[in-house]
């Protein structure tokens, strides 16, 4: 006789829900860690550890224990992203369909890997169609937010997180809006450079004629200056350096 069952651990709801649906399919298909594990590579032990609530198991380690007991593999793997999305904390969804700039379809796609139980970059990649369509490098930095994601790499992450058909034209259409306000944004940025750059030329050809007071001998002469704000001393004290008369 086996040695009994520990108690599953006190964590997260849907991380029990995951514990105790893999123990329920291991006890209706009568079958021992040992004997789950011999139609598998992998150990008693780690299959023990997966329905033990202490921690998540590989999507793999899940496919094959699922496998061996003769059970839905798309329920196990629906209740394997909930307990994903629960480790990773609260998170604010963001749909797809209100994307209009580049910070919006980074805050969709993030939702949208929460959603897919957030993968291994190897794993995203290799449901990608591999070949590098999302190399590891590519995805950090997107991640990480150092790179602006382009349209292919968009759709090969939204095809690798489970996106099909029709509703992947809705990921494209997003990162056409997303392109389209960059592209608008620079534009005005480069117009308002140009605008200010004519305004600096302008004023540096502009003259002011007015009569000006010396601020030393206080006598008034005709003068014409681009800064009308800027302090007049006439010839004959600007080269004495008269003091200024209070």
């Amino acid at each position: 006789m086996g040695r009994p069952e520990a108690p599953i651990a006190k964590t997260g709801p849907a991380r029990q829900t995951l514990a105790l649906w893999l123990r329920s399919q291991r006890e209706s298909a009568s079958l021992s860690y040992g004997s789950l594990a011999a139609g598998t590579i992998y150990s008693p032990d780690t299959m023990r550890r997966a329905a033990s609530g202490q921690r998540i198991p590989t999507l793999k380690v899940l496919q094959a224990f699922a496998d061996a007991c003769g059970s839905d593999l798309h329920v196990a793997e629906g209740l394997w992203k909930a307990a994903r999305r629960e480790l990773g904390g609260p998170h604010r969804e963001f749909h797809v369909a209100y994307v209009i700039d580049f910070p919006g379809l980074y805050d969709a796609m993030s939702s949208l890997y929460r959603r897919a139980g957030s993968p291994s970059y190897s794993e995203l990649d290799r449901r990608a169609g591999g070949n590098g369509r999302l190399p590891k490098s590519t995805l950090s930095r997107f991640f990480a937010k150092k790179s602006i994601p382009g349209k292919e790499f968009t759709l090969a992450f939204a095809e690798a997180c489970g996106v099909r058909g029709e509703k992947l034209e809705l990921w494209e259409i997003a990162w056409l809006r997303a392109a389209g306000r960059r592209e608008s944004e620079r534009r005005e940025r480069i117009s308002l450079q140009r605008r200010a750059k004519r305004l600096r030329r302008k004023r540096a050809r502009t003259k002011f004629r007015f009569i000006a007071r010396c601020i030393g001998c206080h006598w008034h002469e005709f003068v014409e200056v681009q800064d009308p704000d800027e302090e007049f001393w006439c010839s004959n004290c600007d080269s004495n350096k008269i003091p200024l008369v209070r």
